[in-house]
């Protein structure tokens, strides 16, 4: 990162450098040439003069004609030697077709047929800056640019080589590393959305950690009991126990499948592996769908759906129809002969109300129903301990919650809360969209 830095330092300082040169070739090119010009314009004339009049005065009364020329001027009259002045070929070139020439702040002109030149001056200095000055100036002037761009980078170095550090110590295997917030004036938005990134991967790594060891300990149960089964099949006295034998190997595969397909939909909710699109979904419609699915596998319950007015709302349609049937499927399990389900709106909510007749649950374990794998009932209980962890995730997902609480009925109510409208993160992916809608967990 430092070295990123001091690249980009040393490049911003040769473009000064060699905005710089131009600087010193358009003025030494163009206004210096410009310059010169007009002074041979105006003072050519003089030099011109007293050439005239030293040759019509004669070579032997130069030193006479000088003294009268030196009276008529306020700088300095001379006769020198060519020899003496080393001029670029282009003012050599004009000395010798007759013209004024300036030159190292002087004016000359040559006497013809002669290596001579008059030369007037030094001139009088033009008020202004001199090239020296100029150039001074824009030296000082590159020179505090570069002292200000160093000036200004170096807190933005120390927060990327802060940023490169943490990301460092990270990829070490520290996870808890962050960069420190400092003022937040001063800090670039690279900082908070790096830590907001690290969050995110440490959350999901725990995760991951915590799921994978639930996962084993839950996978050992189905497995098992295929393994005894399958011994048993071996030492089976007759075609009926086999077949009873076989029958259980069945059922644990299904739970096995079943487990595994829980956990595929739970993994993709919280990876968001899946891309899908929100859609304008009819509340009422997904409710009737979710009970018609599930209430012929509960025949002895009642599932009463309270009539509402339509209602709409823009969100992953089988997120949605997900969470409702786990809820719905779960009401059924533990419900004496009653499930009610019910649809409120507000100015800002749109609330699904799940109750039933069962013991309902303790408030005390309100929270940890909605944890993967938690089953108040342990093993015992029919379901994979997915199901309601999967209703929190998906109402997360959906900006909304998931409450539960005592039923009027005596058992338990859980209510799905969403906002009317949603800003759901369509980037994101949608709940698992194959089949499993039974679950299960208390």
């Amino acid at each position: 990162m430092t070295r990123l830095f001091i690249r980009f330092y040393l490049g911003v300082i040769l473009i000064l450098f060699i905005a710089f040169l131009i600087q010193v070739y358009v003025f030494r090119g163009s206004t210096e040439a410009e310059n010169i010009a007009v002074v041979e314009d105006v003072l050519g004339g003089g030099a011109l003069s007293v050439r005239d009049d030293l040759i019509e005065g004669g070579e032997a009364n130069f030193e006479q004609t000088l003294m009268d020329v030196r009276s008529r001027f306020a700088y300095p009259v001379n006769i020198v030697n060519r020899s003496d002045r080393a001029m670029p070929p282009t003012t050599d070139a004009k000395l010798k077709k007759g013209k004024a020439v300036f030159h190292l702040g002087k004016i000359d002109v040559a006497l013809p047929e002669t290596d001579l030149l008059v030369e007037l001056g030094p001139l009088p200095q033009f008020a202004g800056p001199t090239r020296g000055d100029i150039l001074v100036g824009l030296g000082s002037l590159f020179l505090l640019v570069a002292a200000a761009i160093a000036v200004l980078m170096r807190p933005i170095s120390r927060q990327f080589r802060t940023v490169e550090q943490t990301a460092i110590a990270i990829t070490a295997g520290d996870l808890s590393a962050r960069i420190a917030a400092g003022d937040r004036k001063r800090s670039l938005p690279i900082v908070s959305a790096f830590n907001t990134m690290a969050d995110r991967v440490e959350a999901l790594l725990r995760s991951q950690q915590d799921l994978l060891q639930a996962v084993s300990h839950e996978l050992r149960t189905p497995l098992a009991r295929i393994k005894f089964a399958t011994e048993l099949v071996r030492m089976a006295e007759n075609d009926a126990n086999r077949e009873r034998r076989i029958d259980a190997i069945d059922e644990a595969t299904d739970r096995l499948d079943e487990l595994v397909g829980e956990l595929l939909d739970y993994t993709r909710l919280d990876e968001g592996i899946e891309t899908a699109s929100c859609e304008l979904v009819q509340v009422d419609e997904l409710v009737a769908q979710a009970v018609a699915i599930h209430s012929p596998l509960y025949p002895h319950v009642c599932f009463t759906v309270h009539e509402v007015p339509s209602i709409h709302l823009l969100v992953y349609r089988t997120d949605l129809l997900r969470a409702i049937s786990n809820l719905v499927s779960n009401a059924g399990k533990y419900s004496k002969t009653t499930v009610q389900i019910s649809i409120s709106e507000s100015e800002d909510h749109v609330e699904i109300a799940v109750e039933d007749d069962g013991h309902g649950i303790d408030e005390k374990d309100y929270q940890v129903v909605l944890e993967p794998f938690k089953r108040l009932g342990g093993q015992s209980q029919p379901g994979t301990g997915l199901g309601l962890a999967l209703v929190h995730r998906i109402c997360q997902r959906l900006h909304g919650h998931v409450t539960i609480g005592r039923s009027c009925l005596g058992g338990a109510l859980f209510q799905i809360q969403l906002p009317r409208s949603s800003s759901v993160d369509v980037s994101r992916s949608a709940a698992g969209s194959n089949g499993h809608l039974q679950h299960d967990e208390r």
